[in-house]
C-alpha cells in the first residue's frame, strides 16, 4: 500500500489516493472528500474516481521517470469536455524517534510509544 498526494487543475481532484499493486484502493478530495472508484480496484493508469451522484473524473495517467508518482490529465466528462493536468506524488509517514515520541504521541508510557512508532 502506497500513499500519495494529489494536485489538478481540477480543484475537486486536490488530495490523496492510496494504491495497493498499482490499483486504487481509495480516493479523497480536500473539498468533496472520499470519492468512488470506477471500477473498484482500477489501475491507477487509467480511472474513474465519481464524488456524489453528479461529478465524475477520468484519470488518464502514466508513471513518472523519478518512480514517485504519476503524471497525467483528467477529465471532468462534461458538457465541456473539460481537460486538466493531474498529477500524484508519493507521500511518506511521518516518522518520530524516542527522544520527540513524548511530545508527538503525548504520552509517558513506554508500551504506547513502541505501538504508535
Amino acid at each position: 500500500m502506497a500513499n500519495y498526494t494529489t494536485t489538478s487543475g481540477f480543484s475537486d481532484l486536490i488530495g490523496s489516493m492510496v494504491v495497493t499493486n498499482n490499483n486504487v484502493d481509495s480516493y479523497t478530495s480536500n473539498t468533496q472528500g472520499a470519492g468512488t472508484i470506477v471500477p473498484p480496484g482500477a489501475s491507477v493508469l487509467r480511472f474513474t474516481v465519481r464524488f456524489g451522484p453528479g461529478r465524475a473524473y477520468n484519470i488518464n495517467a502514466t508513471a513518472n521517470g523519478s518512480n514517485t508518482g504519476f503524471n497525467g490529465t483528467a477529465n471532468n466528462n462534461g458538457p465541456a469536455l473539460a481537460e486538466e493536468s493531474w498529477s500524484a506524488t508519493a507521500s511518506t509517514a511521518r516518522t518520530v524517534d524516542a527522544s520527540t515520541a513524548d511530545t508527538a504521541y503525548g504520552s509517558d508510557d513506554t508500551a504506547t510509544k513502541k505501538a504508535a512508532s
